[in-house]
């Protein structure tokens, strides 16, 4: 075996020029297939990280006509308990309870209609990291003759409200009256969704409960999950414990990104796939480049006693050495492209990358790429150049040791 590794290891860099050019290709076709892949989704996992756990969360629980008409009214019953509750079981991260409906906004210019969400501050942070979504201002930390408010800054510019702008909210309380207050601006977050950035506003819930009637109010239950594999489950679970209970997971919310990431992972081998079978047959024209080079040779190997399984063997085994010197070049060059741009992040503004965030996308990628990923394009790529080495291998130990020895 070492013996015939020795060879074919000589073999390949009989002809220099072929053999790096045939590398280039595997390590080039490798690095396009990561970073395509990387992109994409480097872009799904972004705007998953931006839809689920900055908006809407692992898991929703509401009332069940509260879907159709976001009112006050169509509480939780029991809510702070069950959400406690929650809490308690070892599967959940966080169940943070709000109140939650739709009302209007006005400034001393313009107004809007908003979803009203009413928030623990503490268990918002756990939640979604509200906190660290502010672009001005801060945190509920400020306390004065008016409660305080925090509205997107999308929203802001919308009706031309500044930090410290006295605003008012108008909604109806849990009896269907309506129910005008003031509040001062206290800061400005920011996320790619503009829809949510533009109709969401924060306030405490123990300030929005007092106004609409019912100290205790609970229109809504997120839910952050330990292993978010489970939510299906997890989701079911609750279902049958809680049948009177409108219980939805990220995938209901958002269906349309859950079907975008469900077919990026059902392409992702498709991908990388067809660039690695491309990639092959290259290498497939050039390892049967070199037999038919060499044909007088490989006569002279066999009618000297060389069998033709040893013949068949050397040519996989050149072919095999030159995949996995590129692909292992190729996926060491790849993990540094992609190390490198993750520095910085790739910045697609300045190629209409300002239109993604019409769409809840963040005009600045990062590429991500599991360490899983790296190992099954290693495999795949040894896998295709033992195929695409087969033929010429084949080609090799079809030739008749006399006619092979008097060709040219």
């Amino acid at each position: 075996m070492k013996t015939l590794l020795k060879i074919s290891w000589r073999n390949i860099w009989r002809n220099r020029t072929r053999s790096l050019v045939i590398i280039l290709a595997i390590v080039l076709g490798l690095m396009g297939g990561i970073f395509s892949v990387g992109m994409r989704l480097g872009i799904e996992t972004q705007q998953f990280r931006e839809t689920v756990e900055t908006q809407i969360s692992h898991i929703q629980l509401h009332h069940p006509e509260f879907i159709a008409n976001p009112e006050a009214r169509f509480r939780i019953e029991n809510g702070l308990q069950l959400a406690a509750e929650m809490m308690e079981k070892p599967w959940v991260e966080v169940a943070s309870p709000r109140t939650v409906f739709d009302g209007m906004i006005a400034s001393a210019n313009m107004n809007a209609g908003v979803r009203i969400k009413g928030i623990d501050p503490e268990l918002e942070i756990l939640t979604t990291s509200l906190n660290e979504l502010l672009e001005e201002g801060t945190y509920f930390e400020e306390e004065g003759r008016l409660p305080t408010i925090i509205i997107g800054q999308r929203l802001a510019r919308d009706i031309k409200a500044e930090v410290g702008s006295r605003i008012v909210l108008t909604f109806q309380d849990i009896h269907g009256e309506i129910v005008s207050a003031s509040f001062r601006v206290e800061g400005f977050y920011s996320v790619a969704s503009p829809g949510f950035e533009e109709r969401t506003v924060f306030l405490k819930a123990d300030i929005l409960n007092n106004l609409i009637g019912d100290s205790n109010a609970v229109n809504e239950i997120a839910l952050l999950i330990h292993d978010l594999d489970q939510y299906r489950e997890k989701t079911a679970l609750l279902r049958e414990m809680h049948p009177d209970i409108e219980i939805r997971n990220w995938a209901d919310l958002a269906p349309s990104l859950y079907f975008s990431i469900e077919f990026l992972h059902q392409n992702m081998a498709w991908i990388v796939g067809i660039i690695i079978l491309g990639v092959s047959f290259g290498l497939l024209n050039t390892i049967l480049m070199s037999v038919l080079e060499r044909v007088n040779e490989l006569g002279v190997l066999m009618a000297i006693g060389m069998k033709r399984l040893k013949v068949f063997s050397m040519v996989v085994t050149e072919t095999t050495l030159l995949s996995i010197v590129g692909g292992s070049l190729g996926l060491l060059l790849s993990w540094i492209m992609v190390v490198l741009l993750n520095i910085n992040g790739i910045d697609m503004s300045g190629a209409g990358g300002e239109g993604l965030a019409e769409f809840g996308y963040s005009s600045l990628v990062f590429l991500e790429v599991p360490a899983s990923l790296y190992l099954d394009i290693g495999v795949m790529v040894v896998i295709f150049a033992i195929l695409a080495s087969v033929y010429p291998a084949w080609k090799a130990v079809r030739f008749a040791p006399a006619e092979a020895v008097r060709q040219e």
